[in-house]
Protein backbone atom coordinates (compact mmCIF):
# COMPACT_ATOMS: atom_id res chain seq x y z
CA UNK A 1 0.00 0.00 0.00
CA UNK A 2 2.85 2.39 0.79
CA UNK A 3 4.20 2.47 -2.76
CA UNK A 4 0.76 2.87 -4.34
CA UNK A 5 -0.35 5.67 -2.00
CA UNK A 6 3.00 7.45 -1.62
CA UNK A 7 2.52 10.25 -4.16
CA UNK A 8 -0.91 11.19 -2.77
CA UNK A 9 0.29 11.05 0.84
CA UNK A 10 3.31 13.22 -0.02
CA UNK A 11 1.04 15.80 -1.65
CA UNK A 12 -1.47 15.88 1.22
CA UNK A 13 1.02 15.93 4.09
CA UNK A 14 3.82 17.86 2.38
CA UNK A 15 6.45 15.08 2.57
CA UNK A 16 9.83 15.56 0.87
CA UNK A 17 11.90 12.70 -0.63
CA UNK A 18 13.81 12.03 2.61
CA UNK A 19 10.63 11.88 4.72
CA UNK A 20 9.02 9.66 2.10
CA UNK A 21 11.97 7.28 2.48
CA UNK A 22 11.37 7.22 6.25
CA UNK A 23 7.69 6.50 5.60
CA UNK A 24 8.65 3.53 3.44
CA UNK A 25 11.19 2.23 5.96
CA UNK A 26 9.27 2.78 9.21
CA UNK A 27 6.98 -0.22 8.72
CA UNK A 28 9.93 -2.48 7.94
CA UNK A 29 11.75 -1.27 11.05
CA UNK A 30 8.68 -2.26 13.07
CA UNK A 31 8.61 -5.57 11.20
CA UNK A 32 12.20 -6.25 12.30
CA UNK A 33 11.25 -5.87 15.97
CA UNK A 34 8.01 -7.80 15.52
CA UNK A 35 9.73 -10.74 13.81
CA UNK A 36 12.26 -11.11 16.63
CA UNK A 37 9.62 -10.94 19.36
CA UNK A 38 6.96 -12.91 17.48
CA UNK A 39 9.20 -15.90 16.80
CA UNK A 40 10.55 -15.95 20.37
CA UNK A 41 7.10 -15.65 21.94
CA UNK A 42 5.59 -18.31 19.67
CA UNK A 43 8.23 -20.91 20.60
CA UNK A 44 7.17 -20.42 24.23
CA UNK A 45 3.45 -19.70 24.23
CA UNK A 46 2.08 -21.12 20.96
CA UNK A 47 2.09 -20.03 17.34
CA UNK A 48 -1.67 -19.65 16.90
CA UNK A 49 -2.06 -17.16 19.75
CA UNK A 50 0.85 -15.00 18.59
CA UNK A 51 -0.28 -15.22 14.97
CA UNK A 52 -3.82 -14.11 15.80
CA UNK A 53 -2.68 -11.17 17.92
CA UNK A 54 -0.17 -10.07 15.28
CA UNK A 55 -2.72 -10.13 12.46
CA UNK A 56 -5.20 -8.09 14.51
CA UNK A 57 -2.42 -5.63 15.42
CA UNK A 58 -1.39 -4.86 11.85
CA UNK A 59 -4.99 -4.59 10.73
CA UNK A 60 -5.74 -2.04 13.45
CA UNK A 61 -2.57 -0.07 12.73
CA UNK A 62 -3.43 0.04 9.03
CA UNK A 63 -6.81 1.57 9.82
CA UNK A 64 -5.10 4.12 12.09
CA UNK A 65 -2.81 5.09 9.19
CA UNK A 66 -5.84 6.60 7.49
CA UNK A 67 -6.17 9.01 10.42
CA UNK A 68 -2.60 10.35 10.18
CA UNK A 69 -2.45 14.14 9.89
CA UNK A 70 1.31 14.71 9.92
CA UNK A 71 4.57 12.92 9.19
CA UNK A 72 5.25 11.95 12.81
CA UNK A 73 1.93 10.17 13.30
CA UNK A 74 2.20 8.58 9.87
CA UNK A 75 5.62 7.10 10.59
CA UNK A 76 4.58 5.87 14.06
CA UNK A 77 1.48 3.99 12.89
CA UNK A 78 3.42 2.52 9.98
CA UNK A 79 6.01 1.21 12.47
CA UNK A 80 3.17 -0.41 14.45
CA UNK A 81 1.81 -1.93 11.24
CA UNK A 82 5.21 -3.45 10.60
CA UNK A 83 5.45 -4.84 14.13
CA UNK A 84 2.21 -6.74 13.60
CA UNK A 85 3.31 -8.03 10.23
CA UNK A 86 6.64 -9.08 11.72
CA UNK A 87 4.97 -11.10 14.44
CA UNK A 88 2.74 -12.85 11.92
CA UNK A 89 5.25 -13.81 9.23
CA UNK A 90 7.62 -16.22 11.03
CA UNK A 91 4.64 -17.99 12.58
CA UNK A 92 2.91 -18.40 9.23
CA UNK A 93 6.11 -19.90 7.82
CA UNK A 94 6.69 -22.22 10.78
CA UNK A 95 3.05 -23.38 10.93
CA UNK A 96 2.98 -24.10 7.21
CA UNK A 97 6.24 -26.05 7.32
CA UNK A 98 5.23 -28.03 10.42
CA UNK A 99 1.78 -29.05 9.19
CA UNK A 100 2.70 -29.80 5.56
CA UNK A 101 2.95 -33.35 4.26
CA UNK A 102 6.42 -34.73 4.96
CA UNK A 103 8.74 -34.13 2.02
CA UNK A 104 6.58 -31.26 0.71
CA UNK A 105 7.40 -28.60 3.30
CA UNK A 106 9.22 -26.22 0.96
CA UNK A 107 6.59 -26.23 -1.75
CA UNK A 108 3.89 -25.63 0.88
CA UNK A 109 5.67 -22.47 2.03
CA UNK A 110 6.18 -21.40 -1.60
CA UNK A 111 2.47 -21.81 -2.31
CA UNK A 112 1.76 -19.74 0.80
CA UNK A 113 4.08 -16.99 -0.45
CA UNK A 114 2.29 -16.84 -3.82
CA UNK A 115 -0.43 -14.91 -2.00
CA UNK A 116 1.93 -11.95 -1.64
CA UNK A 117 1.89 -10.84 -5.30
CA UNK A 118 -1.88 -11.34 -5.40
CA UNK A 119 -2.12 -8.82 -2.60
CA UNK A 120 0.14 -6.52 -4.60
CA UNK A 121 -2.15 -6.75 -7.62
CA UNK A 122 -5.24 -6.11 -5.49
CA UNK A 123 -3.82 -3.03 -3.82
CA UNK A 124 -2.60 -1.62 -7.16
CA UNK A 125 -6.07 -1.92 -8.67
CA UNK A 126 -7.87 -0.61 -5.57
CA UNK A 127 -5.38 2.26 -5.34
CA UNK A 128 -6.02 3.19 -8.96
CA UNK A 129 -9.77 3.16 -8.38
CA UNK A 130 -9.55 5.32 -5.25
CA UNK A 131 -7.06 7.83 -6.69
CA UNK A 132 -6.21 10.57 -4.21
CA UNK A 133 -8.46 9.08 -1.48
CA UNK A 134 -5.50 7.19 -0.01
CA UNK A 135 -7.11 7.00 3.44
CA UNK A 136 -9.72 4.59 2.11
CA UNK A 137 -6.96 2.35 0.77
CA UNK A 138 -5.53 1.82 4.26
CA UNK A 139 -8.99 1.22 5.70
CA UNK A 140 -9.68 -1.36 2.99
CA UNK A 141 -6.34 -3.00 3.79
CA UNK A 142 -6.96 -3.01 7.54
CA UNK A 143 -10.44 -4.48 7.84
CA UNK A 144 -9.73 -7.96 6.36
CA UNK A 145 -6.86 -8.75 8.78
CA UNK A 146 -9.02 -7.65 11.71
CA UNK A 147 -11.65 -10.17 10.64
CA UNK A 148 -9.15 -12.91 9.81
CA UNK A 149 -7.25 -12.42 13.07
CA UNK A 150 -10.45 -12.84 15.07
CA UNK A 151 -11.38 -15.93 13.02
CA UNK A 152 -7.95 -17.49 13.68
CA UNK A 153 -8.39 -16.95 17.41
CA UNK A 154 -11.89 -18.40 17.68
CA UNK A 155 -11.19 -21.33 15.35
CA UNK A 156 -8.00 -22.44 17.09
CA UNK A 157 -8.14 -25.88 18.67
CA UNK A 158 -6.02 -28.87 19.74
CA UNK A 159 -5.35 -29.92 16.14
CA UNK A 160 -3.66 -26.62 15.31
CA UNK A 161 -1.94 -26.01 18.63
CA UNK A 162 1.81 -26.38 18.18
CA UNK A 163 3.65 -27.22 21.39
CA UNK A 164 6.14 -24.74 22.74
CA UNK A 165 9.79 -25.16 21.84
CA UNK A 166 12.84 -25.89 23.97
CA UNK A 167 12.82 -22.92 26.33
CA UNK A 168 16.21 -23.93 27.76
CA UNK A 169 17.94 -23.08 24.48
CA UNK A 170 19.10 -19.50 24.13
CA UNK A 171 18.43 -17.58 20.89
CA UNK A 172 22.18 -17.51 20.20
CA UNK A 173 22.44 -21.30 20.47
CA UNK A 174 19.34 -21.74 18.31
CA UNK A 175 20.82 -19.59 15.56
CA UNK A 176 24.49 -20.51 15.70
CA UNK A 177 24.73 -23.79 17.62
CA UNK A 178 24.58 -27.32 16.25
CA UNK A 179 26.52 -26.51 13.10
CA UNK A 180 24.00 -23.89 11.98
CA UNK A 181 26.29 -20.84 12.10
CA UNK A 182 27.37 -20.79 8.45
CA UNK A 183 23.87 -21.56 7.18
CA UNK A 184 22.42 -18.81 9.39
CA UNK A 185 24.93 -16.22 8.10
CA UNK A 186 24.25 -17.15 4.48
CA UNK A 187 20.49 -17.10 5.08
CA UNK A 188 20.67 -13.67 6.69
CA UNK A 189 22.85 -12.29 3.90
CA UNK A 190 20.55 -13.61 1.19
CA UNK A 191 17.45 -12.30 2.96
CA UNK A 192 18.95 -8.87 3.55
CA UNK A 193 20.26 -8.26 0.04
CA UNK A 194 17.21 -9.71 -1.70
CA UNK A 195 14.88 -7.52 0.32
CA UNK A 196 16.94 -4.45 -0.58
CA UNK A 197 15.96 -5.18 -4.18
CA UNK A 198 12.36 -6.18 -3.46
CA UNK A 199 11.43 -3.20 -1.31
CA UNK A 200 13.27 -0.77 -3.54
CA UNK A 201 11.24 -2.06 -6.49
CA UNK A 202 7.94 -2.18 -4.58
CA UNK A 203 8.26 1.35 -3.25
CA UNK A 204 10.07 3.18 -6.04
CA UNK A 205 9.03 1.39 -9.26
CA UNK A 206 6.09 3.75 -10.00
CA UNK A 207 8.30 6.80 -9.32
CA UNK A 208 11.16 5.42 -11.41
CA UNK A 209 8.88 4.65 -14.36
CA UNK A 210 7.28 8.10 -14.23
CA UNK A 211 10.79 9.53 -14.23
CA UNK A 212 11.42 7.51 -17.41
CA UNK A 213 8.50 9.38 -19.08
CA UNK A 214 5.77 6.80 -18.45
CA UNK A 215 2.31 8.00 -17.43
CA UNK A 216 0.93 7.13 -13.97
CA UNK A 217 -1.47 4.63 -15.57
CA UNK A 218 1.39 2.95 -17.45
CA UNK A 219 3.46 2.82 -14.25
CA UNK A 220 0.52 1.17 -12.49
CA UNK A 221 0.20 -1.39 -15.28
CA UNK A 222 3.90 -2.22 -14.96
CA UNK A 223 3.45 -2.72 -11.21
CA UNK A 224 0.58 -5.13 -11.86
CA UNK A 225 2.78 -6.94 -14.39
CA UNK A 226 5.53 -7.22 -11.74
CA UNK A 227 3.14 -8.94 -9.33
CA UNK A 228 1.60 -11.16 -12.00
CA UNK A 229 5.05 -12.39 -12.94
CA UNK A 230 5.77 -13.12 -9.30
CA UNK A 231 2.51 -14.98 -8.77
CA UNK A 232 2.90 -17.34 -11.73
CA UNK A 233 6.62 -17.87 -11.11
CA UNK A 234 5.99 -18.76 -7.45
CA UNK A 235 3.33 -21.28 -8.43
CA UNK A 236 5.49 -22.82 -11.18
CA UNK A 237 8.63 -23.10 -9.05
CA UNK A 238 6.99 -24.39 -5.85
CA UNK A 239 6.96 -28.13 -6.80
CA UNK A 240 10.67 -27.90 -7.72
CA UNK A 241 11.83 -26.83 -4.26
CA UNK A 242 11.53 -30.21 -2.53
CA UNK A 243 14.38 -32.22 -3.98
CA UNK A 244 17.47 -31.89 -6.13
CA UNK A 245 15.94 -29.34 -8.51
CA UNK A 246 16.10 -26.59 -5.88
CA UNK A 247 19.68 -25.71 -6.86
CA UNK A 248 18.85 -25.01 -10.55
CA UNK A 249 15.86 -22.93 -9.41
CA UNK A 250 18.13 -20.89 -7.12
CA UNK A 251 20.73 -20.33 -9.83
CA UNK A 252 18.24 -19.34 -12.53
CA UNK A 253 16.19 -17.03 -10.31
CA UNK A 254 19.15 -15.21 -8.77
CA UNK A 255 21.18 -14.89 -11.97
CA UNK A 256 18.17 -13.44 -13.75
CA UNK A 257 17.69 -10.54 -11.29
CA UNK A 258 20.74 -8.42 -12.31
CA UNK A 259 20.15 -9.23 -15.98
CA UNK A 260 16.52 -8.12 -15.82
CA UNK A 261 17.46 -4.96 -13.89
CA UNK A 262 19.94 -4.06 -16.61
CA UNK A 263 17.22 -4.68 -19.19
CA UNK A 264 14.83 -2.37 -17.34
CA UNK A 265 17.44 0.40 -17.19
CA UNK A 266 17.79 0.29 -20.99
CA UNK A 267 14.14 -0.22 -21.91
CA UNK A 268 12.55 2.51 -24.02
CA UNK A 269 9.31 0.98 -25.30
CA UNK A 270 6.13 0.46 -23.30
CA UNK A 271 5.62 -3.16 -24.36
CA UNK A 272 9.20 -4.15 -23.56
CA UNK A 273 8.99 -2.47 -20.14
CA UNK A 274 5.86 -4.44 -19.26
CA UNK A 275 7.55 -7.68 -20.31
CA UNK A 276 10.65 -6.84 -18.26
CA UNK A 277 8.49 -5.94 -15.25
CA UNK A 278 6.84 -9.36 -15.60
CA UNK A 279 10.26 -11.06 -15.63
CA UNK A 280 11.52 -8.92 -12.76
CA UNK A 281 8.56 -9.85 -10.59
CA UNK A 282 9.07 -13.52 -11.42
CA UNK A 283 12.75 -13.52 -10.55
CA UNK A 284 12.59 -11.34 -7.41
CA UNK A 285 9.53 -12.99 -5.86
CA UNK A 286 10.70 -16.52 -6.72
CA UNK A 287 13.93 -15.84 -4.84
CA UNK A 288 11.94 -14.65 -1.84
CA UNK A 289 9.70 -17.71 -2.05
CA UNK A 290 12.76 -19.95 -2.14
CA UNK A 291 14.37 -18.28 0.89
CA UNK A 292 11.15 -18.42 2.92
CA UNK A 293 10.80 -22.10 2.00
CA UNK A 294 14.36 -22.89 3.10
CA UNK A 295 14.37 -20.89 6.35
CA UNK A 296 12.18 -23.18 8.52
CA UNK A 297 14.12 -26.31 7.48
CA UNK A 298 17.43 -24.93 8.75
CA UNK A 299 16.25 -25.11 12.39
CA UNK A 300 14.72 -27.89 14.55
CA UNK A 301 11.04 -27.44 15.44
CA UNK A 302 11.69 -26.30 19.00
CA UNK A 303 13.87 -23.45 17.71
CA UNK A 304 12.04 -22.74 14.46
CA UNK A 305 10.24 -19.63 15.67
CA UNK A 306 13.48 -18.00 16.80
CA UNK A 307 15.41 -19.19 13.74
CA UNK A 308 12.84 -18.12 11.18
CA UNK A 309 12.11 -14.91 13.07
CA UNK A 310 15.81 -14.09 13.12
CA UNK A 311 16.09 -14.57 9.35
CA UNK A 312 12.99 -12.48 8.71
CA UNK A 313 14.24 -9.78 11.10
CA UNK A 314 17.68 -9.63 9.52
CA UNK A 315 16.05 -9.40 6.13
CA UNK A 316 14.15 -6.36 7.36
CA UNK A 317 17.44 -4.51 7.52
CA UNK A 318 17.37 -4.88 3.75
CA UNK A 319 13.75 -3.76 3.74
CA UNK A 320 14.73 -0.61 5.61
CA UNK A 321 17.81 -0.01 3.49
CA UNK A 322 16.07 -0.65 0.15
CA UNK A 323 13.76 2.39 0.08
CA UNK A 324 16.47 4.63 1.55
CA UNK A 325 18.99 3.33 -0.98
CA UNK A 326 16.47 3.96 -3.75
CA UNK A 327 16.01 7.55 -2.60
CA UNK A 328 19.79 8.02 -2.50
CA UNK A 329 20.22 6.63 -6.02
CA UNK A 330 17.39 8.71 -7.43
CA UNK A 331 18.68 11.93 -5.86
CA UNK A 332 22.37 11.37 -6.70
CA UNK A 333 22.42 9.58 -10.06
CA UNK A 334 22.15 11.34 -13.38
CA UNK A 335 18.91 9.62 -14.42
CA UNK A 336 16.33 7.10 -13.34
CA UNK A 337 18.02 4.51 -15.55
CA UNK A 338 21.30 5.03 -13.71
CA UNK A 339 19.47 4.54 -10.42
CA UNK A 340 18.14 1.15 -11.57
CA UNK A 341 21.64 0.09 -12.67
CA UNK A 342 22.95 0.96 -9.21
CA UNK A 343 21.01 -1.97 -7.70
CA UNK A 344 22.82 -4.63 -9.78
CA UNK A 345 25.77 -5.20 -7.35
CA UNK A 346 23.30 -5.85 -4.53
CA UNK A 347 21.49 -8.42 -6.70
CA UNK A 348 24.77 -10.21 -7.43
CA UNK A 349 25.59 -10.43 -3.71
CA UNK A 350 22.12 -11.83 -3.00
CA UNK A 351 22.50 -14.51 -5.65
CA UNK A 352 25.91 -15.62 -4.41
CA UNK A 353 24.71 -16.01 -0.81
CA UNK A 354 21.54 -17.89 -1.75
CA UNK A 355 23.24 -20.34 -4.11
CA UNK A 356 25.98 -21.05 -1.54
CA UNK A 357 23.27 -21.67 1.08
CA UNK A 358 21.48 -24.21 -1.10
CA UNK A 359 24.78 -25.95 -1.88
CA UNK A 360 25.62 -26.00 1.84
CA UNK A 361 22.28 -27.50 2.85
CA UNK A 362 22.48 -30.12 0.13
CA UNK A 363 26.00 -31.07 1.22
CA UNK A 364 25.21 -31.54 4.92
CA UNK A 365 21.55 -32.48 4.60
CA UNK A 366 18.78 -30.63 6.40
CA UNK A 367 19.54 -29.70 9.98
CA UNK A 368 16.06 -30.86 10.92
CA UNK A 369 15.98 -34.39 12.30
CA UNK A 370 14.03 -36.53 9.85
CA UNK A 371 12.65 -38.62 12.72
CA UNK A 372 11.31 -35.60 14.56
CA UNK A 373 7.70 -35.94 15.62
CA UNK A 374 5.30 -33.95 13.52
CA UNK A 375 1.90 -32.54 14.57
CA UNK A 376 -1.21 -34.39 13.48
Amino acid sequence: MAGVAASHIAADLGLDIETLGLFFSSSTFGLLIGALLGGWLADRFGRIEVLSGSVIAFGLASVLTALATDATMLICVRALTGAGLGGALPNLLALTSETAQQGREKRAVAYLYSGVPLGGIAVSLIGAALGSRWQLLFVAGGIPPLLVGALIWFERGPRTMITAGDTSTSPVDALFGGGRAFATILLWTAFCTTLVILYLVLNWLPTVLRGMSFTPLQALAAQVAFNLGGFFACLASAPLLDGKRILPVAIVSFVSIPLVLLGLSHSTSLGLTFFIALLLGGSVLTTQSLLYAIAPTVYPAGMRGVGTGGAVAWGRIGSIAGPLYGGLLISSEGSMRDAVTGTVPVAIAAGAAAVLLVIRLRAVGTVEDATEARPH
